[in-house]
């Protein structure tokens, strides 16, 4: 749930982190992405996919004022992509996802650059 972090009206900071967001990609775009990268793993699309679109609907909650999403053009990036990668890759942690699987994840959506946060996490774990 959301509501443990800090909701802010910036228009150039995420919801989650509170952090300039750098890479303005809207919520509902990364989660485009990481769909259609699912595809290739049906089982895991099926199971993950809910868990997705309600961080989505989370998320929209949220956005009140927000930078322009350089794929969709609407005004709705309120959230970092790292902090959309960092909560997907809990969930496919929580979810117990094959690990190459959880890898293959991070490979593709690896906003974490200097891997400091769920990267080093995950390195820690033998899941990159």
């Amino acid at each position: 749930m959301i509501n443990n972090y800090l909701t802010i009206n910036s228009e150039n900071a995420c919801v989650l982190c509170s952090e300039v967001i750098y890479n303005p990609i809207c919520h509902e775009c990364l989660a485009k992405q990481v769909k259609t990268w699912l595809s290739s793993y049906p089982d895991v699309k099926k199971k993950i996919t809910p868990k997705i679109n309600s961080f989505v609907k989370e998320v929209e909650d949220l956005v009140i004022d927000s930078v322009v999403c350089i794929a969709c053009k609407k005004k709705k990036a309120a959230l970092c992509p790292y902090c959309f990668c960092d909560r997907i890759f809990r969930i496919l942690k929580k979810e117990k996802i094959d690990p190459l699987i959880i890898g293959d994840f991070l490979s593709t959506f690896n906003f974490d650059f200097d891997h400091t946060g769920y990267i080093k996490e995950a390195e820690e774990d033998g899941l990159y």
